[in-house]
């Protein structure tokens, strides 16, 4: 049953099973109605919805193949301890300044500018979301994570002014979003964890054209930092360049806009060509 308080933007959804472009939803059959299932027209296929709101697009599929470093994000109370105790300080932390979520909002508002509608990849408990929701509640965003767990404290921390925020359960290589749809997609430290080349073409397919691509994630750096990054690489993480992720972004279409370097961290703006 869905509690989540925001409208499902059903006609942004594609059909993972034959690629029909706009879902629909059950017709209401009485005042009250809850709405638990999102479906396609053209094959049948049902995706139903998970008890936080978030329509699961992963009900059917095979069990997910998770790095360690994925994995983590499924364990008992990892939602709760990451946007509370990691998530407000990481910036300030890894790039050795005082970065707090006031300089991030602005910093992601400025980078994102007015597009709209906007996909919040890897959202895990929604941080970045409320960031831009916070300055813009008519903003139309949704947020995508492949943990259950996750999408439940994003949905708990969504307010109900926010009517045009959801919350979608699938993979970033596999988006089940509709093509040039999108003016946006913001990812907050989600690129060192997905495979980066099917992401990233799925970035750009569902951008329209001069849609925009904004990323939060670690750069390679030297010293002890380096040490450490080899250690994580172990877990499935990975770490790129300016340079190198020019070259991943230009293969998919997607052009460098500004590239912010901040310690550990870059942020990045990428554009739909």
């Amino acid at each position: 049953m869905r509690s989540f308080p925001s409208a499902l933007p059903a006609h942004l959804y594609r059909c993972l099973s034959c690629g029909q472009e706009g879902l629909s939803l059950p017709p209401a059959r009485e005042p009250g109605f809850a709405v638990d299932r999102v479906y396609c027209s053209r094959c049948g296929q049902v995706y139903p919805i998970l008890p936080s709101g978030a329509v699961d697009f992963l009900a059917t599929s095979p069990a997910l193949s998770l790095t360690p470093a994925q994995a983590i994000a499924h364990l008992p109370g990892f939602a709760w301890g990451y946007d509370r105790l990691w998530r407000p300080w990481a910036l300030s932390l890894l790039s050795g300044e005082s970065f707090g979520s006031e300089r991030e909002g602005q910093l992601l508002a400025e980078l994102v500018g007015e597009a709209d509608p906007v996909l919040d990849l890897g959202t895990a408990g929604g941080y970045w979301s409320r960031l831009l929701l916070a300055r813009d509640p008519q903003r139309t965003v949704i947020g995508l994570d492949n943990a259950a767990g996750v999408l439940a404290e994003a949905a708990q921390q969504a307010q109900p002014q926010w009517q045009h925020y959801s919350l979608v359960r699938a993979r970033a290589e596999q988006l089940p979003l509709a093509s040039g749809a999108f003016g946006a997609v913001i990812s907050g430290a989600t690129l060192n964890e997905v495979p980066l080349d099917p992401c990233l073409e799925e970035v750009a397919r569902i951008l329209r054209p001069g849609g925009i691509l904004v990323s939060m994630h670690s750069q390679p750096v030297q010293g002890w930092g380096q040490v450490v990054q080899r250690w994580l690489e172990t877990t499935g993480l990975r770490f790129f360049s300016a340079d190198e992720l020019r070259q991943h972004l230009e293969a998919a279409g997607l052009q460098l806009e500004r590239y912010l370097s901040f310690g550990w961290v870059a942020f990045v703006q990428a554009v739909r060509r």
